[in-house]
């Protein structure tokens, strides 16, 4: 069989780390990997490019003797403070010239970029429930809106095709990428068990009783392989969750049994600000508990708990659309977590 070649935009991020896994197991692609810097290099036979995708003129020179490309994966996007909008000119340039950049060289098939749930504007208010692919766009300007229109114009009379998925909330067993909202459950627990306090949940009584979902990054990969794969998927969009609506309710005592601490109820505070003052507790735990030395504000991040425990009405995507399609795989996400929870601790990161 003649393998596909993909490249990945974005590849030293998880979501592109766990996408350039799935195709390479599968045997039946080559992959190139991009990345700004850091990971340029030819590491275990993988082929990494160092590329500045904001620069038309880099993305050309580094990438423009590439013949042979059948599919671009984008999972990049530009650096920003965290909390602060995404630059919407500058996310849409970088994919512009990645495609610029390919789009003559080699045989296109098709262009995917990874977006997200907030395409639909549901952490600025509740939404219709659940959210499919044809609701409306949110009200505050998106990187994502800019994207998929550039893919529709270019597309057009073009000999590829194109699609764009919906993730919520990534998940991701890794411990080496502090915007993940497992390492922020196991660290806040961690540290509660430590002083003996229960887990209390860090939002409101509404917050925690409304229905959520996420997206394990492994279940996003396969779905981005099965879109590349089908041609009915070409040009549309899907939501890509996990398949089940649970409460952080129903999740709470889950994570307090995993972890010994007695489960607490809604305690409306700032997750950001509790433990702000935990890094000298955070190193005496490590050197109690033999664990790896870490510092606790560079290993996660608990504002993004804090974003992640906020909303106070259900954000539930619907899977329709996929599996009508054919997509049929689902992940429980309770036990998700454990895995990941697990993970932690076979890296040394909790007791």
């Amino acid at each position: 069989m003649q393998k596909h070649t993909a490249v990945i935009a974005g590849a030293s991020g998880l979501i592109g780390r766990r996408l350039a896994e799935h195709l390479e197991q599968t045997g039946q692609w080559n992959v190139v990997r991009l990345s700004r810097t850091a990971r340029a290099v030819h590491t275990e036979g993988k082929h990494w490019i160092g590329v500045e995708l904001a620069d038309a003129v880099d993305c050309k020179a580094k990438l423009g003797d590439l013949k042979n490309i059948s599919h671009i994966f984008y999972a990049a996007r530009s650096d920003h403070p965290e909390g602060m909008p995404e630059p919407v000119e500058r996310n849409t340039e970088m994919l512009a010239n990645l495609v610029d950049a390919l789009e003559h060289s080699s045989p296109l098939q098709h262009v995917h970029a990874v977006h997200g749930s907030k395409y639909y504007g549901h952490m600025q208010g509740p939404v219709p429930v659940p959210i499919t692919e044809e609701a409306p766009r949110g009200k505050l300007d998106n990187y994502y809106f800019h994207q998929e229109d550039f893919l529709k114009r270019r597309a057009a009379g073009a000999r590829w095709t194109w699609s764009t998925t919906r993730p919520h909330c990534f998940c991701d067993p890794a411990i080496d990428t502090p915007r993940s909202i497992g390492l922020v459950i196991a660290c806040y627990a961690a540290v509660q068990r430590e002083l003996g306090l229960p887990l209390d949940f860090p939002g409101t009584g509404k917050a925690f009783t409304v229905r959520t979902q996420f997206t394990d990054l492994r279940l996003l990969a396969r779905a981005l392989a099965w879109m590349a794969g089908e041609p009915r998927c070409a040009n549309q969009a899907f939501n890509v969750v996990n398949g089940d609506t649970p409460t952080w309710q129903q999740l709470w005592a889950g994570y307090a049994d995993y972890f010994g601490v007695k489960p607490g109820g809604p305690r409306e505070f700032s997750l950001a600000q509790y433990l702000a003052d935990k890094e000298g507790l955070w190193a005496e735990m490590a050197r109690k508990h033999n664990l790896r030395q870490t510092r606790l504000h560079e290993l996660t991040l608990p504002a993004y708990g804090d974003y992640q425990f906020r909303p106070q009405w259900e954000v539930v995507s619907s899977m329709a659309k996929a599996r009508g399609l054919g997509f049929t795989e689902a992940v429980d996400s309770a036990r998700m977590f454990v895995e990941q929870f697990d993970n932690y601790r076979a890296q040394g990161i909790i007791a």
